[in-house]
């Protein structure tokens, strides 16, 4: 149920005030101008008012009409009136359509701000009304031109209810007048179409920014954790016969997990917006370390790489660097210690890379061979590529993953 006496004591039904007189303040400076017009056409005092009313509202919404009038309306709106308005994206130009809807925001605001107060200035007299009777009474008041005298003691006891019915018009009022400004706010400083497609584009961005972060988390830590994993497990084999292999898995391991603290450091700048924060290089020429790696560990790799893998244009490069990465990663963590066979070859027309690895069984039960397929195939999909995963047409228990990235020719 409704209380009918919620704008009485709520403070947020009188925002309308302190807003209202900020729109009457707005017409302070163009005023002087708009008397010009008033003054210099002939007529009676009514088309003088007209003329200076009409020139006062051109001059507003001329007022209106610069860009950054819409982000300053939008946030006095959300901070005086507690509106909830989305301001424009930063980096996109405020439109001539949403230019006019500011304007016209703004004359209304002003408007608005001079009928409340004429309309309050209307009712507190019967309040005044009520105090004169208060103080004795028997003071003359001037109504639209009539003498009003209130008589003192009984007779002048009909301002009492008149007075206290006024206070609670005027608070109703008051909080009526709010509705209106935030209904005009919303209305007209409101995101147009293209305003909300625009912030749409920025959303769809800063998802697919956060989705390639997960991405490069998944692929740069899953593949150190892996590798660290099978050389730790191995150095602990050999402990005691071959110190000399267990140092040098050790150093292998630090030497990846610094490389993938490099990329955790790049991916954390990202989050904090560190614009100081640069992405490390990684290349398609440089995969070959990540085999050296897993042979420290123990793991059988067959690793090769044929063609100009150095002429690749860099986002090419780097998201190939990750294929092999994450692919190499998937086959070490259902066929360690192997053998995986990992073929890149840079052709004219594409770029291929090849992971092949033995299918265990429960890899055959799963019908995968690995996690992280998804990320693979939106790598190559933005890539316009194609990837194709799963176990050997030829009945071999072999699982193969075969990803085709076409490329510009190159003259």
């Amino acid at each position: 149920m409704v209380n009918p006496l919620k704008p009485l004591i709520r403070i947020g039904s009188y925002r309308s005030v302190p807003f209202g007189l900020l729109g009457m303040a707005i017409t302070a400076i163009p005023f002087p101008i708009a008397l010009i017009p008033a003054v210099l056409i002939p007529g009676d005092v009514r088309a003088k008012m007209a003329y200076g009313v009409l020139a006062m509202g051109v001059l507003v919404a001329l007022a209106g009409l610069p860009g950054p009038m819409r982000r300053v309306g939008i946030w006095f709106s959300n901070q005086m009136m507690g509106t909830r308005i989305a301001q424009p994206p930063p980096d996109t130009k405020v439109a001539w359509p949403e230019r006019w809807r500011s304007a016209a925001w703004l004359v209304v605001h002003t408007g608005l701000g001079w009928v409340l107060f004429g309309l309050g200035c209307f009712l507190f007299l019967g309040f005044v009304l009520t105090l004169v009777w208060a103080t004795g009474g028997g003071s003359p008041i001037a109504i639209f031109g009539e003498q009003v005298t209130i008589e003192p003691g009984a007779a002048g006891a009909w301002t009492l209810p008149i007075g206290f019915f006024t206070l609670v018009v005027i608070a109703y009022v008051l909080a009526g007048f709010t509705k209106l400004f935030q209904y005009s706010a919303v209305a007209l400083l409101g995101p147009s179409a293209a305003e909300r497609v625009a912030a749409a584009e920025v959303r769809a961005n800063h998802f697919e920014q956060r989705n390639r972060l997960a991405r490069e988390l998944h692929d740069s830590i899953g593949h150190t954790l892996t590798t660290s994993t099978i050389q730790a497990a191995a150095a602990a084999e050999l402990v005691d016969s071959e110190p000399q292999l267990v140092r040098q898995a050790l150093g292998t391991i630090e030497e990846s997990s610094r490389v993938a603290l490099e990329d955790l450091d790049h991916v954390l700048g990202l989050l904090r917006d560190d614009r100081s924060s640069r992405e490390p290089e990684r290349r398609l020429i440089e995969a070959g370390t990540l085999a050296e790696r897993a042979r420290a560990g123990g793991a059988v790799i067959d690793y090769e790489l044929t063609g100009p893998a150095a002429e690749l244009p860099a986002t090419v490069s780097r998201e190939a660097y990750r294929i092999v990465q994450e692919g190499l990663t998937n086959a070490l963590r259902h066929a360690h210690p192997g053998p995986v066979t990992v073929r890149v070859a840079v052709l004219a027309d594409a770029l291929r890379i090849e992971i092949v690895n033995p299918l265990v069984e429960h890899a055959v039960a799963s019908g995968r061979g690995g996690n992280g397929l998804p990320g693979l195939t939106e790598r190559v999909e933005a890539l316009r590529g194609e990837l194709v995963a799963g176990p050997a047409i030829d009945g071999e228990p072999l699982w193969r993953l075969v990803t085709t990235i076409p490329l510009r020719s190159r003259s």
